[in-house]
């Protein structure tokens, strides 16, 4: 018992036998008669034992009350001697009175606080229920539970769980100890240990927590000063339930996002394999058709058209080329091992080197890439550089018009160098400008051929470029065709 609170409600006490006497004696100066003095001291008893909320103290009330009123209203005055039998059944009665509406008013106020008590165990387990539902993981279900429970047990919470859902709260129990008590509560699914039939003198008790999903677990309270209420056990019975619904239903949620993803897994090799066969059996049919003609026909054919033939010949191995280093480099970034090795490069070598590999490409198209007087260094990774801007042309060769300008440009700032890569060649659809960038997106152009492919260039190119600390984006230009921006930190000097 508290001894700062008991001397408080004495206090009170006092004080209220004090006041309700001086009030009896001022009414009684009034004319008031004795039976209404007697109600006003009932009042008081009622107002003590509600005030301190022990029957303790309304006992001692009844006891001074009597004394008190024989005190000072009845005769003789003033002695504690009753000359009329008749005060002496009046006061017996009070003292009876008394003690029964004080023992009412006692389980009343007892009633009214474990209503009180319910009520806040109630909103808390709607809220621990509210809490469960939204999260997401094993830690939050855990610290959430701990949280609402600790508020309400006043003690120490620790969750246990084995096999797959392994967990245990490090550093708080002693689990080579308990192990053996533990595994017997979840095999039995039995509540053991502190002030329970099995294990009664364990300092700690142990609730197992069963998941459909079978995930075997225990919910452990510890540093108990007594055993928890009825009540309060069944609160964690609730509480348990909420945590088996919540777990089960985080386990649900992870399979279906593993069976999602090995459907996109899936879905992702279907489209890799039939657009691998796309993107190989167009240039290996024309180097097959070609290689063949010359073998069958060399000596029939003149000069220019066997150039013109070797010259189709090393685009569609230049393509070739072009689509294995895209496929090696995906695989890299796929399997997190995309890696650059930047160094000091001189801006207009990587820009002709560029050329050189694009120009045989061009056919009816015209290329225009912005040369300076100035010797421009970047540090950079040359040949994947080289790899964004042959990707970013052979995809407007590929999807622009005939006849059609490709432009590159660049500008210098104090932080980036920003490159373009424009065209007018009919644009790009405006549903497909925020999907571009993805791995497999095909993009439907007027051509006889019409898909762009296995769509893995400008993915690689994403992927470059943010290497490279950059950003690369995309936007239908004012002179009806696409553009290609994306800058590349310019850390040179």
């Amino acid at each position: 018992m508290n001894k700062k609170y008991t001397i408080n409600d004495t206090v009170f006490t006092v004080i209220a036998i004090i006041l309700s006497t001086l009030f009896s004696i001022a009414f009684e100066g009034f004319g008031f008669r004795t039976e209404n003095i007697i109600l006003i001291y009932v009042a008081t008893l009622i107002f003590i034992i509600v005030k301190t909320r022990r029957l303790i103290f309304g006992f001692i009330s009844i006891l001074a009350l009597v004394f008190v009123f024989n005190f000072f209203f009845t005769e003789p005055r003033y002695t504690f001697i009753i000359d009329d039998p008749n005060y002496i059944v009046t006061l017996v009665i009070f003292a009876i009175v008394g003690f029964f509406m004080g023992a009412l008013t006692n389980r009343l106020q007892l009633e009214i606080n474990k209503s009180l008590d319910n009520s806040k165990k109630l909103e808390l387990l709607y809220s621990t229920s509210k809490s469960l539902l939204n999260a997401r993981n094993k830690k939050e279900i855990i610290s959430t539970s701990k949280k609402y429970l600790s508020s309400i047990l006043n003690c120490e919470v620790i969750f246990y769980f084995d096999g797959i859902y392994k967990y245990k709260d490090l550093n708080e129990l002693d689990y080579d100890k308990y192990q053996d008590y533990i595994n017997y509560a979840i095999s039995q699914n039995l509540v053991c240990g502190f002030k329970e039939p099995k294990y009664y003198d364990l300092d700690i008790k142990i609730f197992p927590i069963i998941s459909t999903k079978d995930i075997k677990g225990a919910l452990i309270l510890k540093s108990l000063t007594k055993d928890i209420s009825k009540q309060e056990k069944e609160f964690v019975q609730t509480s348990i339930l909420n945590i088996v619904t919540a777990i089960d239903k985080e386990i649900i949620l992870r399979e279906e996002e593993n069976t999602r993803i090995e459907i996109e897994k899936e879905k992702i090799k279907s489209s890799l394999l039939r657009s691998i066969s796309h993107d190989l059996r167009t240039p290996l049919t024309s180097l097959k058709t070609g290689t063949s003609f010359l073998y069958g026909s060399f000596e029939k054919i003149d000069d220019e058209t066997k150039k013109s033939m070797l010259l189709d010949i090393n685009n569609e191995t230049s393509r070739l080329n072009d689509f294995v280093d895209n496929l090696l480099n995906m695989t890299r970034l796929t399997a997190n091992k995309f890696t650059i090795n930047k160094k000091i490069e001189v801006l207009d070598e990587i820009l002709l080197d560029v050329y050189r590999r694009v120009k045989t490409r061009l056919g009816n198209k015209k290329l225009n890439i912005e040369q300076r007087k100035e010797l421009i260094k970047v540090n950079v990774d040359g040949q994947l550089l080289t790899q964004v801007f042959v990707n970013l042309i052979d995809n407007a060769i590929r999807h622009t018009k005939d006849n059609s300008v490709i432009q590159v440009n660049y500008q210098i700032d104090q932080k980036n160098i920003i490159f373009k890569v424009s065209d007018n060649g009919g644009g790009i659809p405006e549903e497909n400008i925020t999907s571009i960038f993805s791995n497999f997106t095909s993009i439907e152009t007027r051509k006889e051929d019409n898909y762009r492919g296995i769509g893995l260039g400008l993915n690689i190119c994403k992927a470059i470029v943010n290497a490279h600390g950059g950003k690369i984006s995309v936007f239908n230009n004012e002179q009806g065709g696409a553009t290609f921006e994306f800058n590349i930190p310019n850390k040179s000097k």
